[in-house]
């Protein structure tokens, strides 16, 4: 019985064309200029769109918005719909969040000729789609229809989809909508066919639907067809609390069936840009997309929740989080019998809330810069939009950087000129970055482009750009008398230094282990660290590797799960990419990356088995009461195994040991009494290497290494 947006794109895709698109949330209210004009409505809408939106709007005040909260700038029209509640057990209501809505512009309507024009809407048109007061499937009747296009109930305008784990049917009302933990979709058809005279008429009888609703033909005295508005307002169930403690949702007009979902349309469009658009975008063969319309595409921005945040409502009252009644005193009224206008309005008595009328707010003009033309602060010349990206070995602009919720262009100068950083750009509205250089690998445009990227609005300035998503706009301190930093720690600077040779012993870029560390010997980290200064830290081992350019690890094999991801010797290509704090000219690994090089001089260290006429024996763990070996000892700086066997010999002692490596020990026994006990020695690091021999190991401390004749 529903169309399903499956069958939409069908229609679209074979027979009409179509835009979708998308628009976040401006305001929350008892606010209705179609129905209620100039005074407060009855029940709580939630808005999207123009920024202007209250109770005395007019055309021209939605299209003097400052802005919009849809992605298309030049459409300043207002979308609303209910507000939906869930009411607890205890009486109590919780709004349900909603994060906005989205749009259909659909090229609809059939004619004998199969040659259907659409005219765009008329300047100040409103419309309102379904019937408040409904509490039961086609309680209002049928559309107007013939033999060859059949009319259809109007309750079909609305529907419900329940996006739960998998997608589900489409029903004319709310159905267990608990389970609906992706959200609840609520949908409305709006009228297409105008009788070309009236832009409103309290009956709602200036539009029609057409015969099929979402397609078919127009009923006579309607002779305007106008493009077919479907809208979709999501509803996010999962953020409600405790939806399983026996409660129901219920829309704001006391509506728990959702027969009585409707929508309000108050046209705010660019009067020029609709006009293309539908002339261009609403004949055959559009694919939906705003990108494959060229009037729309122009002004599409998709930051729009940023630009235009959502405004406090006109109406000085509480609508959303937990309330003990409805907005408006508003009863609940569960059908079959239509609602009433007394079940929605507040006793006599009851005192109204505060009222703010809204005044026209001009759009604020958007600059737009010329490359090389000067902007901001004095001295400051414009470079372009440029891409950007912390996924990139180095972003555009690298040194520094700082947030702020009002930036402005002027802060961002402000904050890196006065650092001695030359350059500075914008991101994301809110993001300054500062470098003594530009990274060579930024690709810039002119001006803003809104199809290129620099799309977000300073929040400190409105009439400013602050970059946009992966997209900087760059400024050049041209000033001559600027004094840069020698400070280059992070700069941009760094990518401009040629590449070293990558050396011979090179292994390649290798990820950390799955456990631990790749090379898991020893470790050191410098704000000066090279190739060769890992290197020598690293030379008792057999792999040395560097990582986020100043740490160097040391071991003798890639630890499990490490793995070679590219042995490619050019930083550009490598997954390996940042250059070594203490040489630019060499890569230092990557984030969780490790250039790894094999030790060419590397020489296993032994713990030998023999030593003159000594052999080994083992490791003894001295005890608490004295030294395993008593007879004498000697220690030096430059002790090996053969040194203390040389030593013990020419004592003519049977025993000899090696502790702390440069401590020698002789005796004709091992003094058991002491608490001594033989055991196996230990491997690799966890024993000392001789003071006079780094390839030796000379027991180490409480552990001695153990030799006899």
């Amino acid at each position: 019985m529903q169309v399903s947006l499956l069958s939409i794109a069908l229609l679209a895709g074979n027979a009409h064309a179509f835009w979708r698109m998308s628009c976040a949330l401006i305001n929350t209210g008892r606010i209705d200029p179609i129905v209620n004009p100039g005074a407060i409505s009855a029940h709580a809408h939630t808005i999207v769109g123009a920024s202007n939106i209250g109770i005395n709007s007019t055309y021209q005040s939605l299209v003097n918005s400052q802005c919009t909260s849809c992605e298309i700038t030049a459409d300043k029209s207002a979308y609303w719909t209910p507000n939906l509640y869930y009411q607890h057990p205890n009486g109590s209501f919780e709004s349900v969040p909603h994060n906005g809505a989205v749009a259909y512009y659909l090229g609809r309507g059939a004619t004998q000729s199969n040659n259907t024009i659409i005219s765009p809407y008329p300047k100040g048109l409103k419309i309102v789609s379904g019937n408040k007061a409904n509490r039961r499937y086609n309680a209002t009747g049928n559309t107007w229809g013939n033999a060859t296009y059949p009319s259809r109930p109007l309750q079909d305008a609305i529907s419900f989809a329940c996006l739960a784990a998998g997608p589900g049917p489409e029903t004319p009302n709310m159905v267990n909508v608990s389970t609906c933990i992706n959200g609840l979709r609520a949908q409305i058809h709006f009228q297409s066919c105008w009788d070309g005279v009236n832009l409103y008429k309290t009956d709602n009888s200036h539009v029609a639907y057409l015969s099929g609703i979402d397609n078919g033909v127009c009923p006579p005295g309607y002779p305007i067809l106008i493009p077919h508005l479907f809208l979709e307002t999501g509803y996010q169930i999962a953020q409600v609390s405790d939806t399983s403690s026996g409660g129901q949702f219920v829309f704001s007009m006391g509506d728990p069936t959702g027969y009585g979902f409707h929508g309000d349309f108050f046209n705010g469009w660019d009067a020029t840009v609709q006009k293309q658009a539908v002339e261009q975008c609403l004949s055959e063969g559009g694919d939906g997309s705003i990108q494959a319309c060229p009037p729309l595409n122009a002004v599409d921005v998709n930051e729009m929740a940023s630009n235009c945040p959502a405004r406090q409502s006109p109406i000085l009252e509480q609508v959303d989080g937990l309330l003990d009644k409805l907005p408006g005193c508003v009863k609940i009224t569960p059908g079959p019998d239509s609602a009433t206008p007394a079940d929605m309005e507040c006793p006599a008595g009851v005192p109204k809330p505060s009222v703010v009328t809204t005044v026209d707010s001009t759009p604020v003009p958007t600059m737009n810069p010329a490359i090389g033309a000067s902007f901001g602060n004095p001295g400051n010349k414009y470079l372009g939009c440029g891409n950007d990206s912390y996924q990139s070995p180095l972003r555009t602009l690298n040194a520094a950087n700082t947030y702020l919720a009002n930036m402005t262009i002027e802060y961002c100068q402000t904050y890196c000129n006065n650092q001695g950083y030359r350059f500075s750009g914008v991101e994301y509205g809110t993001q300054c970055y500062c470098d003594l250089a530009v990274n060579p690998s930024a690709q810039f445009k002119a001006g803003l482009n809104l199809t290129f990227g620099c799309t977000m609005t300073c929040p400190g300035k409105p009439g400013e750009i602050c970059g946009g998503p992966n997209h900087i706009m760059v400024f050049n301190n041209t000033d001559p008398n600027f004094k840069p930093t020698n400070n280059t720690a992070n700069s941009v600077i760094q990518l401009l230094t040629p590449l070293k040779t990558f050396p011979s012993n090179y292994v390649g870029c290798a990820t950390e282990g799955k456990t631990g560390r790749a090379l898991n010997g020893t470790s050191t980290s410098s704000n000066s660290m090279s190739v060769e200064a890992c290197a020598s830290a690293c030379s008792a081992y057999q792999y040395y590797g560097l990582e986020y350019a100043s740490q160097c690890f040391c071991g003798n094999g890639l630890a499990s799960g490490s793995v070679i991801l590219d042995t490619k010797k050019n930083a550009i290509t490598s997954s390996c990419t940042k250059r070594c704090a203490g040489d630019f000219s060499e890569v230092c690994g990557g984030n969780n990356l490790l250039s790894v090089y094999k030790n060419t001089a590397y020489k296993p260290i032994v713990l030998p088995n023999t030593a003159g006429i000594y052999t080994s024996r083992g490791c003894v763990n001295e005890g608490s009461g004295g030294k395993a070996l008593q007879g004498t000892n000697t220690a030096t700086d430059t002790m090996t195994v053969e040194y203390c066997a040389a030593f013990c010999k020419s004592k003519s002692y049977k025993f000899m040991g090696i502790e702390y490596g440069r401590e020698c020990y002789c005796d004709n026994s091992v003094q058991t009494k002491t608490g001594a006990a033989l055991t196996v020695c230990p491997q690799g690091p966890q024993l000392m290497t001789c003071a006079g021999d780094k390839y030796s190991y000379c027991g180490k401390g409480g552990v001695l290494q153990l030799y006899s004749t």
